[in-house]
């Protein structure tokens, strides 16, 4: 009984060394990688250190952690993409009504072509990189030893305290990436794999970068945009108002999404 312990601790001292290593390679080392040919090598090599990490884990395959091509992916990749980039435009569109900002100006075309490729193609793989860590890996490895219901409450903590990476703490933010939190998991939860999840978030990280551009930019987005410096109460409320019928939008849709059989 004691050997078998010791097992136990060692397998999860390894599962959580491998998802700090993993974490910290995304958010320090691709992150903040100032240039891009340099950044894109550290992405490509991404998958060969979740590799070894996944056999040191005894997973062993991709397959394991949700990142899966079954016969509807790219249905649910569309399909999450949509839901997130709809609702995020929503909420923009209610601010800016809301007297929150103010439209200035539009970048010129070929400004505004270069700008959509670097926020669609670098918002994928942020999302995806991000996703495959913070609930594929999670679920993969947590999966048949404890409830499911349990995993997803894992996850969606583990996010809240990820995404401080980005946004800082306070609790404004821990709030917000706990409510957005449920959307990106359900997805995930609901179809065992992770095309969805990443779809939503996706999606919702374009249209941000179409209005404010890619993060820790001070170029700004396509659109020129002047904040309110007294926006009204309720415009914050938005920032959770939104994430939570999104959430509530896709569980009620949620028979549209596509589940992976082959889990």
């Amino acid at each position: 009984m004691l050997n078998l312990k010791k097992r136990n601790y060692y397998y999860y001292f390894i599962v959580i060394l491998g998802f700090v290593l993993l974490d910290i390679y995304l958010n320090v080392f691709i992150a903040k990688a100032n240039n891009i040919v340099f950044q894109l090598l550290l992405v490509i090599l991404f998958f060969p250190l979740l590799k070894v990490i996944l056999i040191g884990t005894k997973l062993n395959y991709y397959k394991s952690i949700g990142i899966v091509f079954h016969s509807k992916w790219k249905k649910n990749l569309i399909l999450g993409f949509s839901i997130g980039f709809s609702f995020w435009l929503i909420k923009y569109v209610i601010v800016y009504f809301l007297n929150g900002f103010e439209i200035v100006g539009v970048k010129n075309f070929t400004e505004s072509l270069i700008l959509f490729f670097f926020v669609f193609s670098a918002f994928f793989i942020g999302s995806f990189l991000n996703d495959i860590i913070v609930r594929g890996y999670i679920f993969g490895h947590l999966k048949g030893k404890i409830n499911g219901k349990w995993i997803f409450i894992i996850s969606i903590f583990i996010y809240v305290l990820d995404d401080s990476w980005n946004e800082g703490f306070s609790l404004s933010n821990t709030f917000f990436s706990l409510v957005l939190g449920l959307s990106l998991t359900y997805a995930f939860y609901r179809t065992q794999s992770i095309w969805a999840d990443t779809g939503i978030h996706w999606g919702l990280n374009v249209c941000y970068g179409i209005f404010n551009g890619m993060l820790g930019s001070s170029d700004g987005g396509i659109f020129i945009i002047v904040d309110n410096p007294n926006p009204p109460l309720f415009i914050e409320l938005i920032s959770y108002i939104i994430p939570l019928l999104m959430f509530l939008f896709l569980y009620s849709f949620r028979k549209t999404l596509m589940i992976n059989k082959n889990n």
